[in-house]
């Protein structure tokens, strides 16, 4: 096995400090092959031999940046653990601009492999969200106070509604909101609900 070239892992990583310093300030249209080689002072040849296309740069510097929610402590009762998860999601959509631009960027269909940095950011997009919320619905169906079901879909009414009315411009959830979101999905799911 080979050793990593420092010099090209020290290149990657001005290229990257410079694609996401233009993403902050600008979003994914700031971050242009010229822009970037000429912050990072890192030449034109080296950027395509780290990164194939410019999709793939901003994918890779979406990532570093991507902010994920933290699973609340798991001694909460199971509503307010999807309470405090949810409000953490909400808050990451709505207030990182950040947030909505890669969403945005995610949504126009950009051509994705599985093993590209595109996919790449995709699947930690998902995995974001997934993962802490998968979590506590597991801990809860185990324990008894839920009915197992499609998590994937828990995530999707529990998301869903606050990715949608940021990309369109509804207005903000509020606390309530989240509350509603959080009753309206545990409605079908808690065991004393079941009978």
């Amino acid at each position: 096995m080979s050793t990593p070239d420092p010099r090209r892992a020290r290149s990657q990583s001005k290229l990257l400090d410079a694609a996401s310093s233009l993403l902050l300030s600008g979003g994914a249209a700031a971050v242009t092959v010229d822009a970037v080689t000429r912050m990072s002072g890192v030449a034109r040849t080296t950027l395509y031999r780290n990164f194939p296309s410019t999709d793939s740069l901003i994918a890779a510097a979406f990532r570093r940046l991507l902010p994920t929610p933290t699973r609340p402590p798991a001694d909460l009762p199971v509503r307010e653990q999807l309470v405090r998860l949810a409000a953490s999601m909400t808050q990451l959509i709505q207030d990182a601009p950040l947030q909505q631009s890669m969403l945005g960027w995610l949504a126009m269909g950009r051509h994705a492999g599985d093993d590209d940095e595109v996919g790449l950011l995709r699947r930690s997009v998902v995995e974001s969200y997934t993962e802490p919320l998968h979590a506590v619905l597991s801990d809860a169906e185990e324990s008894g106070a839920l009915i197992p079901g499609d998590r994937d879909l828990a995530v999707a009414q529990l998301a869903g509604p606050v990715v949608l009315a940021r990309m369109i411009g509804l207005r903000p959830y509020t606390e309530q909101d989240v509350e509603r979101l959080v009753d309206d999905f545990l409605r079908g799911r808690l065991v004393e609900d079941a009978g």
